[in-house]
C-alpha cells in the first residue's frame, strides 16, 4: 500500500520551480551577453569601416598627388599654372575615394564653397624678401609685427623702428630665442614676437577661403570671429616662403629674380596675384591693383606673358612696379582633400611642390586632418544624400 506524502510533491515542485527561474536567468544573462557582444562588435565593424574608409582616401591623396606633379612636370609652357579646365580638381575618383584639389578664390570673403584648383606660391608676398614697408601694407598688419618680421628673420642684433630683436623674447614667459635668420614656413610666424592667431590665420580655421558657420557665431565655437558674415583673412592668405624663377629664366622675363649685386630681390606673379598683393608693391595701390584683377579677368590664358599689363594701366603707373613683376611661378601648393567609400574617413593633405628642377619636387607637407571638414556645408549635404541613397538599395 502507497503511502502519500505532500510534503514530498511540494519540495518536488519547489526545486522544479528554483531551476526553472535559475534557467531563465542564466538564459536572459547569456541573451544580455550575446547583445553586448553583438553591439559592441557592431561598432567594431563601423569603427573598422572608417578606418578602412580613412585609408582609401589617404591612399586617394597620394594618387592626387602624383597626379598633379605629372601636370606640372609637362606644362606646354613651363613655369605657368595650368587652366583649370584642363585637368580635374574636384570629384575625381580613385577607385572607391574622391578628391578635391582645395584652392583658393580672389579673396571672397563671403563664399560658400571653396574654390578647386591648384594653387600658385608665386602670387604671394615673399616673407623672406619684402621689406617692412610692403608688410605694412597688408590687411590688418600692424607696424609692430611687421618690425618684428623683419628683425626675425635678419642676421643682426640691431632693433628695427617698432621691432623686436634678443632682449624682447628673452622677457617671454616662457623665454625663446629669436632666430636672425630667413623664415622657413608661413607657420613660423606664430613664433615671430606679438602674434596672434587671429592676425596669423585670420578667421579661416580650416584654411579653405570661405565662411564656414564655426567662423561666423562669435565665441561660440572656434575660432573667435566678428559673426559680421564676412571671412577675415589672416597674413597666411597673403605671404609665401616660396617663389624663386630659375635663372635661365629670368632675363627672358624681364623681371630678374637678382638686383646687380647678386642679392634675390622680390617678385609676384602678376597673373595669379591677389588684389590685396598686388595693391603693397611699390609704385602700386589699390586702385591700380583693382585695375589689374579687373583687366586680366577679361583676357584669356595669360601664360607667360604680361604683356597686358601695359593695357591695363599706363606706363607711368608701371615704373616702379614693374619690376616686381613676373609671369613665372615653379612653386605651387598643392592641396587635397579626400574621402573614401561612402563620404566617409575625410583626409587632408598639403603639399608644396618645387617644379624648378628636372622633376617636381615635394618641398614642404603638412597634414590638415585636425583642421576638420573642408569642402563646404553645401557639399556635406550632397554626400550625405548619396550615403541615405546607397542604404535604401
Amino acid at each position: 500500500m502507497e503511502i502519500h506524502n505532500p510534503s514530498r510533491h511540494s519540495f518536488r515542485h519547489r526545486t522544479q520551480g528554483s531551476v526553472l527561474i535559475i534557467v531563465m536567468w542564466v538564459s536572459l544573462g547569456l541573451v544580455s551577453v550575446t547583445l553586448y557582444f553583438a553591439h559592441s562588435m557592431y561598432f567594431e565593424f563601423k569603427a573598422a569601416g572608417n578606418v578602412y574608409e580613412g585609408h582609401q582616401a589617404q591612399q586617394a591623396i597620394d594618387g592626387a598627388l602624383r597626379y598633379a606633379t605629372y601636370l606640372l612636370a609637362n606644362l606646354e609652357e613651363p613655369g605657368t599654372l595650368p587652366e583649370v579646365d584642363t585637368y580635374v580638381a574636384e570629384q575625381a575618383l580613385i577607385g572607391e575615394a574622391t578628391f578635391w584639389y582645395i584652392g583658393r578664390g580672389q579673396e571672397s570673403s563671403i563664399a560658400a564653397t571653396p574654390v578647386f584648383s591648384l594653387v600658385d606660391e608665386g602670387s604671394k608676398l615673399n616673407l623672406n624678401l619684402a621689406t617692412q614697408e610692403m608688410l605694412e601694407y597688408l590687411p590688418n598688419m600692424s607696424a609692430d609685427f611687421a618690425a618684428a618680421i623683419v628683425d626675425w628673420r635678419d642676421e643682426d642684433d640691431e632693433v628695427s623702428e617698432n621691432g623686436a630683436e634678443g632682449d624682447a623674447y628673452g622677457r617671454l614667459n616662457p623665454p625663446r630665442q629669436i632666430k636672425n635668420a630667413p623664415f622657413d614656413t608661413v607657420d613660423e610666424l606664430m613664433l615671430v614676437y606679438g602674434a596672434d592667431p587671429l592676425l596669423v590665420y585670420g578667421e579661416d580655421a580650416n584654411y579653405n577661403g570661405i565662411l564656414d558657420s564655426n567662423e561666423n557665431d562669435g565665441d561660440t565655437s572656434p575660432p573667435a570671429d566678428n559673426a559680421n558674415g564676412s571671412l577675415d583673412f589672416g597674413l597666411v592668405e597673403y605671404v609665401t616662403v616660396y617663389g624663386k624663377v630659375p635663372q635661365e629664366d629670368e632675363g627672358e622675363q624681364n623681371s630678374d629674380n637678382a638686383n646687380e649685386s647678386g642679392e634675390e630681390t622680390l617678385q609676384v606673379n602678376v597673373n595669379t596675384a591677389s588684389e590685396a598683393v598686388l595693391s603693397v608693391l611699390p609704385g602700386m595701390d589699390t586702385s591700380k591693383a583693382q585695375q589689374l584683377v579687373s583687366y586680366r579677368a577679361t583676357q584669356g590664358p595669360l601664360g607667360a606673358d604680361i604683356e597686358w599689363i601695359n593695357q591695363a594701366l599706363d606706363d607711368g603707373d608701371l615704373t616702379q612696379a614693374q619690376e616686381y613683376f613676373t609671369g613665372v611661378s615653379y612653386q605651387y601648393t598643392i592641396d587635397v582633400a579626400a574621402v573614401g567609400k561612402n563620404g566617409k574617413g575625410f583626409r587632408r593633405t598639403q603639399f608644396v611642390v618645387d617644379t624648378a628642377g628636372e622633376e617636381p619636387v615635394v618641398i614642404y607637407r603638412k597634414d590638415l586632418d585636425r583642421q576638420g571638414w573642408a569642402l563646404g556645408q553645401n557639399l556635406r549635404q550632397e554626400l550625405n544624400q548619396f550615403m541615405q541613397q546607397q542604404r535604401q538599395r
